[in-house]
């Protein structure tokens, strides 16, 4: 390829792959800053809400407050009493008035009197004591450290026992507390518990250290929201204090992938395109790439078909002109001008060979070339063939070897297959060195005959196998080859070959001559 050639390919690859490349990174620039655009958008929206959110989580909390009694631990003593003997006696009746009187006081122990007659009329006749009202004054109205002995000896249910379980958790918890106002204590794996002091009682709520927040119908799709107390592993992008006591935070997190599944999505597609895009351009400038080699080697090809058909023409032209003007001079003496009749005759016979197979080729080329097929005896087509090359072979001292053909018959057209026949013997003389050798063979089989014509040439490297039957196609640079001919010739024998439903076959090593081998079908007995 020449430069300018190969710099005009390069200037069109360039023209073609650099506008893909700039949108290539035209939609990598943009597609990051959709991904910025929608964080900023998901920000702004989750700063948004999250006051709102903490607004909604602190008057939950306050909702669900909780409010349990305090008693003192350890028990003050009561002022000794009669109802005390209640306690001690069976009397059904008093045992309930008792349990009923809202100002029976503590035990000289103190215990509440009202739970000691509870228990001992839950004691006496459990079918009329009705047990909720046990429960309740165990843990609710005058806890006592009655209260878990209680339950386990009269089998209360065990939800109730936990429930009063972790009350006194609160209240254990409650001795931590010292701001008026109330505060966030830590407790257990996973839990956090707002505490506040009023009087002889404690309100509470608890909820998980940090965890989701129940108001999903507030949220868009890709958020979650948390309440924490301290530190979080969740990575925030917005968050807000609850108005409730100090330290609970609201915080809202984001889904990363349903933010930016769509544009990622977006961004795959057009990265798939482009990449298809760049595909498609290489493979048509590979394509062009390939065309433009093939054209140049065909135009080369061409040129020096016409340099070599220039140059076969040329070389009888001026035999012939140069014998006829020393015949119509005179000047050539009587017993030669016999030889200069064969010389002429000779060199007209070569440029109708040559003009035949250069518009034969053109024919088969254009599709108008027209086959006449007969039933033909090969053997003596051969003989034919043969006695017409004789000349040439003597003029370059070499020997066409052959034994007597045998009588083929076979539908072909006679006139082609002699052409191939002339070509193949022309190019083994053609290259033979002087006083060697061409073998002709004529053979057959049940399917095929065979003619192989084998000479004892320079042979033909195996790379060049593939290509000799290439129209145009010669070895070496035909402005300096020594030998004579077109390129067509080979060409011209494939195509005749495969006219015929048949094919040729070279075989060669350099060094030790070549083989070719013309097959056709035979024609089936009638």
């Amino acid at each position: 390829m020449s430069p300018d050639k190969g710099t005009s390919l390069r200037w069109l690859t360039l023209a073609v792959l650099l506008p893909l490349l700039v949108l290539g990174v035209l939609a990598w620039l943009g597609t990051r800053s959709q991904l910025k655009a929608a964080w900023t958008e998901a920000r702004d929206e989750a700063e948004r809400l999250a006051p709102i959110l903490a607004d909604e989580l602190t008057r939950n909390l306050k909702s669900g407050m909780v409010k349990i009694p305090t008693y003192p631990d350890p028990p003050v003593p009561g002022t000794p009493s009669d109802l005390d003997k209640i306690l001690d006696g069976s009397d059904l009746a008093a045992l309930a008035a008792l349990r009923d009187d809202m100002q029976a006081g503590l035990s000289p122990a103190g215990l509440p009197r009202r739970a000691l007659a509870a228990m001992r009329l839950y004691q006496l006749d459990r079918s009329r004591q009705p047990k909720q009202d046990l429960i309740d004054l165990l843990t609710l109205e005058v806890p006592s450290i009655l209260t878990e002995k209680a339950f386990r000896r009269y089998a209360l249910p065990e939800l109730e026992r936990q429930k009063w379980i972790d009350a006194e958790k609160i209240r254990e918890l409650a001795k931590q507390v010292r701001n008026p106002k109330g505060e966030w204590i830590f407790h257990g794996y996973s839990m956090v518990s707002f505490i506040r002091l009023t009087g002889d009682s404690v309100e509470y709520v608890t909820t998980s250290r940090q965890g989701p927040v129940d108001n999903s119908r507030s949220l868009p799709r890709w958020a979650h929201s948390h309440a924490f107390v301290g530190t979080t592993d969740w990575v925030l992008i917005a968050s807000a204090p609850v108005g409730l006591g100090e330290g609970l935070v609201l915080g809202i997190s984001a889904r990363e992938h349903m933010i930016e599944r769509p544009i990622r999505r977006q961004q795959h597609w057009t990265f798939a395109l482009l990449t298809a895009a760049v595909a498609l351009a290489v493979v048509a400038l590979v394509a062009i790439h390939r065309t433009v080699l093939r054209e140049r080697r065909i135009n080369a090809m061409k040129s020096d078909f016409v340099a070599s058909v220039s140059h076969e023409l040329r070389a009888p032209v001026a035999s012939i002109r140069l014998m006829a003007d020393a015949l119509s001079a005179g000047k050539i003496e009587q017993h030669t001008v016999g030889e200069f009749h064969r010389l002429i005759s000779r060199e007209g016979a070569r440029l109708s060979t040559l003009i035949e197979n250069v518009l034969d080729f053109a024919r088969i080329e254009q599709g108008r070339k027209r086959w006449h097929f007969e039933e033909t005896d090969l053997g003596a087509l051969l003989t034919e063939t043969l006695a017409l090359m004789e000349p040439l072979a003597a003029e370059k001292n070499i020997t066409l070897v052959s034994s007597p053909f045998p009588s083929i018959e076979a539908n072909v057209d006679p006139g082609a297959i002699q052409q191939a026949l002339v070509n193949l013997l022309d190019n083994a003389i053609k290259f033979s060195p002087s006083g060697s050798q061409v073998e002709i063979m004529l053979t057959e089989n049940a399917s095929n005959w065979e003619i192989r014509i084998t000479d004892h040439g320079p042979g033909i490297p195996p790379p060049e196998h593939a290509r000799i039957f290439e129209k145009f196609h010669r070895l070496g640079s035909e402005l300096r080859r020594e030998t004579q001919g077109t390129g067509i010739g080979l060409s011209l024998v494939k195509a005749v070959a495969e006219a015929h439903d048949g094919r040729v076959m070279l075989a060669s090593v350099v060094g030790q001559g070549s083989s070719f081998t013309l097959i056709g079908p035979r024609t089936p007995e009638s």
